[in-house]
């Protein structure tokens, strides 16, 4: 068999094994072997996620997630260990409010991948909105500390702008506006032409007078008494 000869059986091995197998990164330094069937499914549910992102009508979004998480349930079916089905199919019940069976995909992703960026990403945007409806600090610290770890990732760099707004808000609920104005000085040099730069900086404007607001009164807690004592005090008749 000539020089040729060999280059071309070659390359229809390769091709042929790329048409059983869809390789995806796992994780930095890491590979894992997705059945062809499994991969299709996967494809099939972030087509139909993408399609929904696109439409208006209520219940055709309705639709087209119930339709997503059909087939990522199909493709964790064939591979159990598939964490960007088990990631997207967690992604896929935050939408739908099903919180308990979203926290239970992410966690999984992240027990096969602990330095998934996206399943980290995806699991503290669940904690940081069930923050809103719980007191104590525990939930929002840990989408803190999710968000923190994501952006240690080089596999973030596509979303790291949104880990960064997110991360911001999340100091911001957590009391730390001085971190909060920091992450969002952040995102503003990491996208400074970003479509919400002005927002952004209004944001900040904000939030630094909160945090000198917070410190005026902690130099006068007397002050700060009163005021809460009119905040608190009924509002008089027909002043409502």
């Amino acid at each position: 068999m000539n020089a040729k000869a060999v280059v071309v059986a070659s390359l229809i091995v390769v091709a042929g094994l790329v048409g059983l197998v869809l390789f995806l990164s796992a994780g930095e330094g890491t590979t894992v072997y997705v059945p062809d069937d499994a991969a299709r499914h996967r494809e099939r549910g972030e087509f139909l996620l993408n399609k929904r992102r696109h439409t208006t009508d209520r219940v055709k979004k309705a639709e087209l997630l119930s339709e997503a998480i059909k087939e990522f349930k199909k493709a964790i079916e064939i591979k159990p260990d598939f964490a960007v089905a088990h990631n997207m199919l967690g992604h896929c019940y935050i939408e739908a409010g099903n919180w308990q069976a979203a926290l239970k995909h992410l966690d999984r992703a992240l027990e096969l991948r602990p330095d998934y960026p996206a399943a980290l990403f995806n699991r503290a945007q669940l904690r940081h909105r069930l923050a809103a409806t719980r007191r104590g600090h525990e939930l929002i610290d840990q989408a803190i500390k999710d968000y923190r770890k994501a952006l240690e990732s080089d596999l973030a760099a596509a979303f790291k702008g949104d880990i960064l707004k997110s991360l911001a808000d999340a100091y911001r609920i957590r009391g730390e506006y001085g971190k909060a104005i920091e992450t969002l000085r952040s995102y503003l040099k990491y996208a400074p032409h970003a479509p919400d730069a002005a927002l952004i900086l209004r944001r900040i404007r904000g939030l630094e007078l909160m945090e000198k607001s917070r410190k005026n009164s902690s130099k006068n807690p007397s002050g700060q008494k009163g005021q809460e004592q009119a905040e608190n005090r009924p509002a008089a008749p027909g002043a409502r």
